[in-house]
């Protein structure tokens, strides 16, 4: 019903695509930034075998100043996806939400 900025200028069913997407990857990019900040005093031989992808993930993340990098490159992420959740999931000033 073109109610959100985002619908007023494409198909409302692509701004519902974009508001769900964004709000996926926002979650992922959350949980991501909270193991990564979590595990470096863990020993990464203790899921080397049980989780791979992890301990590879883990083994270039936390090395030299490659966390703080990531921690950096992550704010602009979550400041850009915020940014479409609003666009798209926002209500402009004169819609009728509850109809």
């Amino acid at each position: 019903d073109e109610q959100t900025n985002l619908s007023e200028n494409v198909h409302p069913a692509l701004a519902a695509v974009a508001l769900w997407g964004a709000l996926l990857w926002l979650s992922m990019v959350e949980g991501s930034q909270a193991s990564m900040v979590g595990l470096p005093p863990v020993d990464r031989e203790l899921y080397r075998e049980s989780h791979p992808i992890a301990y590879k993930i883990c083994e270039r993340g936390h090395k030299g100043d490659n966390l703080d990098r990531y921690l950096m490159g992550r704010q602009f992420m979550v400041l850009a996806l915020v940014f479409v959740i609003n666009m798209s999931g926002a209500p402009i000033a004169d819609a009728d939400v509850l109809n």
